[in-house]
């Protein structure tokens, strides 16, 4: 796990291993790009996987809008699930400020061409809940999807 990575962090977290170009590619237009990149977790004993956890911002015509999105990298292919931290009409001081807090990855399992991501989101119980998200790429589900924020949803 490569917490606000830059590429010195990145190159120094895969040295010895055989990344594959692609995912090298990835890594690269992730660092690139004007997202803040909170977390990279590149499963052990896969060289063609990874999970990163990013926060964006836009600007819009009724206000910011910010979303925490979870981008899954398997095999030259790119999925990712929006979470919506604060939409362009709402208030930020409104919302819960767990929202703004740190979703951690757990654990990254791969079984084929499904990818199972657990992670934990901070409660404002100062207790954190498990949850547990999937992604099918051998399926024709969209590759991108918005779904409510963790802290919207049960717990596992």
């Amino acid at each position: 796990m490569i917490f606000e990575p830059n590429q010195a962090d990145l190159d120094k977290a895969v040295l010895g291993r055989d990344v594959s170009a692609g995912l090298a590619k990835f890594f690269e237009n992730l660092l690139q790009r004007k997202k803040w990149v909170r977390k990279i977790n590149i499963p052990s004993r896969h060289d063609d996987v990874a999970a990163v956890l990013l926060f964006t911002t836009t600007l819009k015509e009724g206000g910011l809008e910010i979303l925490s999105e979870l981008h899954i990298y398997c095999a030259g292919k790119t999925m990712i699930e929006k979470w919506e931290v604060a939409g362009e009409w709402q208030q930020i001081r409104s919302l819960p400020q767990e929202s703004f807090q740190a979703i951690d990855i757990t654990k990254v399992r791969v079984d084929g061409n499904v990818v199972s991501v657990d992670f934990t989101v901070p409660s404002s119980e100062g207790q954190s809940g498990l949850y547990f998200t999937q992604f099918d790429f051998s399926s024709d589900e969209p590759p991108v999807r918005t779904v409510p924020h963790p802290l919207l949803r049960k717990s596992i």
